[in-house]
Formats: C-alpha cells, sequence, structure tokens
C-alpha cells in the first residue's frame, strides 16, 4: 500500500471530521424558552397584582388578576430552579397592602394552581401533574 494513499486518506478523513465540527459549532446555543404557567383565580372583590419572588428575592410582575375573575399567568422555566423556594406575593391595588403565598417547589409538569381568596391573607397556591 502506498504511503500516498494513506496520507490522503488520513488527510480526507481530518478535513471531514473539521468539517463537522464547525458545522456544529456554529450552531447557536439552544435557550430554555419554556414558560411555566400559573392558572390564578380570584374571589377578592378587589384587582391584585400579582409577583414571583425566589424565596423573599428578585420580585418578578406576572399580571393582575382582577377581582371575580381567572387569568393565565406566565414565567420562565429557569425561575423553577429556587432552593429557597418560589413565593407569591398578592398587592391589592386598592389598599397597597400586600399578602404572601408560598413557599412551593415545583417541577417539570406541575400546574401552579393561585387562589386569591376573599380573605387575600387566606390564599393558596397548590401544584399538581397536568
Amino acid at each position: 500500500m502506498s504511503h500516498t494513499r494513506v496520507v490522503r486518506g488520513l488527510l480526507l478523513g481530518t478535513l471531514l471530521l473539521a468539517a463537522t465540527m464547525e458545522s456544529g459549532c456554529a450552531l447557536p446555543m439552544t435557550t430554555q424558552t419554556s414558560q411555566v404557567s400559573v392558572w390564578a383565580r380570584s374571589h377578592n372583590r378587589r384587582t391584585m397584582d400579582v409577583y414571583l419572588l425566589c424565596g423573599d428575592r428578585d420580585a418578578q410582575w406576572l399580571g393582575v388578576v382582577r377581582s371575580g375573575e381567572a387569568a393565565v399567568l406566565d414565567f420562565p422555566y429557569a425561575r423553577t430552579r429556587c432552593a429557597l423556594g418560589l413565593n407569591f406575593f398578592l398587592v391589592s391595588r386598592d389598599v397597597n397592602h400586600g399578602y404572601w403565598v408560598g413557599p412551593l417547589y415545583p417541577r417539570a409538569g406541575s400546574r401552579i394552581e393561585l387562589v386569591i381568596e376573599k380573605y387575600a391573607g387566606l390564599s393558596s397556591v397548590s401544584l399538581s401533574r397536568e
């Protein structure tokens, strides 16, 4: 067997491997874009702003739940990685007073249900499997 054939074979294999590696590295890294939904319903007579926190930090406004209505509030899945547990903070717009609900530790496939009671301090959150 000639040395030329061996060198050509190695060169061709190396080029093929390099092309494969380059195309793989050229692909953008994917980001997790999945959302987690909170199914919220209110029995309260006031409009409530709903915030999500990791423990008692990093508040993120999720949206508004109006009196007697239901809403679906979404947040990024990455927020579920919180060792302190996720908490909701409900703020009544009329009286500018807040109420804590939580903590909860959602897992993949969990459905989060937030019930805002007539007396907001008695509100609850629960997890169930979808």
